[in-house]
């Protein structure tokens, strides 16, 4: 494995998304519209703004990373489908390894930058009813998870990665993301307390966990077994 060849997978996936404009910009809007209004209509009820912030970036945050991560993918399965190009990759001298991290490293570019947008709106609008005289940043807790966060969505997208190559992003992938999402989104819906320690040992349990299956399915990987998913 070399950081060129998984740069190299990652420009290509990126040009392979960002060329199906039209679903390219949908996928944006709805997402922003998960990330924001429709997040926000959770955490505005919540009267301090502090624990508003602190409850968006446990949950809202990580949950609006999945939405576009899990709906950029699709745009990857589509081009598969029309193209077969999965079996040129696998053609190439590129280590499994590689072509993994690589595909997943796009997909996390283009669904985290977007989502620090969102983490900004919603920023802007939690301290805008104050009139801006004083800033409201969130608890050290929320901040460290924050930061956890983009490392837990990178684990998250090379297990979404694995399944699109061991199942074709079949009904099993489909169940699987949706759950997990579901899950965090309506954990967020349902907090209105500060964040505990609890919370941040489940951020880190959760990033074991994926990098653990991570391995283990990067382990088991056949070229073989892709070409039979795709």
């Amino acid at each position: 494995m070399r950081f060129n060849d998984i740069l190299a997978v990652a420009k290509r996936e990126l040009l392979v998304i960002t060329n199906y404009k039209f679903l390219f910009v949908f996928v944006y809007l709805v997402s922003f519209y998960v990330g924001t209004y429709l997040s926000m209509g959770y955490t505005n009820p919540i009267p301090n703004p502090q624990i508003r912030l602190d409850t968006y970036l446990t949950f809202f945050f990580l949950s609006t990373e999945m939405a576009f991560s899990w709906s950029l993918s699709t745009l990857q399965i589509q081009d598969y489908l029309r193209q077969r190009c999965m079996e040129t990759i696998l053609a190439t001298p590129l280590s499994l390894v590689s072509i993994v991290l690589g595909k997943s490293l796009a997909i996390f570019i283009l669904s985290y930058i977007p989502s620090l947008v969102c983490v900004s709106v919603v920023f802007f609008q939690a301290n805008w009813p104050l009139g801006m005289a004083v800033f409201v940043f969130p608890s050290s807790i929320s901040l460290i998870l924050f930061l956890i966060s983009p490392i837990l969505l990178f684990g998250m997208i090379c297990v979404n990665t694995l399944l699109l190559m061991y199942l074709n992003h079949s009904i099993g992938s489909l169940i699987v993301n949706f759950s997990v999402y579901l899950l965090i989104f309506r954990a967020g819906a349902n907090s209105s307390l500060g964040l505990g320690f609890n919370v941040l040992a489940g951020y880190i349990l959760a990033t074991i966990c994926v990098y653990l299956l991570t391995y283990i399915g990067i382990k088991f990987l056949r070229k073989e077994r892709i070409v039979l998913a795709i």
